[in-house]
């Protein structure tokens, strides 16, 4: 079965690469510009993705993050991944306990890396 991925990006040019490498191995892709966007399409509940690929810095300095709280909350087996030009200056914003499911790639990603803990994610996902 396709394995659903859901990209939240402000950027297009990292949009369209990422949808490029995904789609090129076998994923299904939806992409957002907004995180108020994404989240709109989470509450309707139906279909959701397998994981989400979010920016930190997409609206607001932090929307990324409180959108990855509000996730957390409401959808708590939806894997997420933060792809960000901030890369680890994000980690003081989670918990010590959290590093086992918080992960942070850094822009630009290595399409191999990037492929790497997307299945990495959804295995981990298929064990719960």
């Amino acid at each position: 079965m396709t394995k659903r991925i859901a990209h939240v990006d402000d950027d297009p040019d990292i949009r369209d690469a990422v949808k490029r490498i995904l789609q090129k191995n076998g994923y299904e892709v939806e992409q957002y510009l907004t995180m108020k966007d994404f989240i709109a399409t989470l509450e309707q509940g139906n279909n959701l993705p397998d994981l989400a690929i979010l920016d930190v810095m997409v609206e607001s300095m932090d929307a990324g993050l409180t959108t990855y709280a509000e996730i957390q909350k409401n959808h708590p087996n939806l894997q997420t991944i933060f792809l960000t030009s901030l890369g680890d200056m994000i980690r003081p914003y989670f918990d010590k306990d959290s590093d086992k499911w918080v992960c942070i790639m850094e822009k630009p990603v290595e399409p191999e890396s990037l492929l790497g803990i997307i299945q990495d994610r959804l295995g981990q996902a298929e064990n719960q």
